[in-house]
């Protein structure tokens, strides 16, 4: 299993463009083959500040993940609303 937690700032003022985009990549990614897990989280204390928690069966399918159609074109899309966004690789551990 791959584990992965993407996390993205919003700009001032972008923040509803992006909730929306990041929720529109919800149903598509879920659909997609090796899609174990795909949550994204808002925090509480920092709104703008979001977080996917993503478990994928293989790196293949993350890779074609990261190619696919939806978010491509959301990545695109919002290069103007994002302040900051992290990729974070995780190793299980207990």
């Amino acid at each position: 299993m791959i584990y992965l937690v993407a996390m993205h700032r919003a700009r001032s003022g972008c923040e509803d463009r992006l909730r929306k985009s990041l929720k529109d990549l919800i149903e598509p990614t879920r659909s997609e083959a090796g899609c174990v897990q795909y949550d994204l989280h808002e925090s509480s204390v920092e709104p703008g500040s979001f977080l996917f928690y993503e478990i994928w069966e293989t790196q293949t399918h993350l890779d074609a993940h990261a190619a696919s159609d939806h978010l491509t074109s959301h990545v695109e899309e919002s290069r103007d609303w994002v302040a900051q966004t992290k990729l974070l690789p995780l190793d299980l551990i207990g």
